[in-house]
């Protein structure tokens, strides 16, 4: 029987890396996109700069042409520009558009030939700065909230397609150090998740799904840190 695949974007390091090792070991073969390479064959890491519409629609239609099934889409890659309004840079603001949102729409459309013949199971990493707005997010916070609408009208658009599709919201997860990590989401079990998500009954999506660390801080934070409070 041939392996299961996996698509995802950004598995390099953090949450993405611990989503892409749970559906390893659960048998898949893994195809990544990622700008910087972890060099680790299992990944089957292709490089893509995601900020590139161009190089993004050429490596999905090589993609496209060279496979014969998509089983599992986790669009997960984005960037993390933090900067108060009067601050940002025009590029970080750019590159968030780029990587955070546009990027989704060119992946979405370049690959809905091999998603309807698969039956692909799409699932798009949101975060809790989509709804809980924080000082100094305005490009994350931005990018993350409009995942919403992309996401709604791809499910509308698709279903009948019998593609899945959804967006999962996360609160604080241990992928960069930033103190009580014990307490945070931990990558490996956000894979677990998304993996019971893809199994669960085809006669039903999941169109949104909000997940927070079980263990709640007392709030005496500002700006990003502020989401490991909710």
């Amino acid at each position: 029987m041939d392996k299961k695949t996996l698509l995802i974007t950004g598995s390099n390091r953090g949450t993405g890396y611990g989503i892409a090792t749970y559906f390893y070991k659960q048998g898949y073969q893994i195809i990544s996109l990622n700008r910087t390479l972890r060099n680790e064959d299992w990944l089957g890491e292709i490089k893509c700069d995601l900020s590139q519409p161009d190089q993004i629609i050429t490596i999905c239609e090589k993609i496209v042409k060279r496979s014969k099934v998509i089983d599992v889409c986790i669009l997960n890659a984005a960037i993390r520009k933090l900067s108060f309004i009067e601050d940002m840079s025009h590029k970080d603001w750019e590159d968030s558009v780029a990587v955070n949102y546009s990027a989704i729409f060119y992946i979405l459309k370049s690959l809905l030939p091999i998603f309807r013949l698969s039956k692909t199971y799409v699932t798009v990493i949101g975060s809790h700065a989509g709804t809980h707005y924080f000082d100094g997010g305005v490009a994350y916070c931005s990018t993350k909230a409009a995942l919403k609408a992309i996401v709604e009208v791809f499910i509308q658009e698709t279903r009948d397609n019998g593609i899945r599709t959804t967006l999962l919201n996360l609160g604080a997860i241990n992928n960069r150090p930033k103190g009580n990590d014990d307490k945070k989401l931990q990558p490996e079990s956000i894979g677990k998740c998304i993996f019971s998500l893809v199994n669960s009954n085809p006669d039903m999506i999941l169109g949104e799904l909000e997940i927070r660390p079980s263990i709640p801080l007392e709030n005496n934070e500002s700006g990003i840190s502020k989401l490991q409070y909710v």
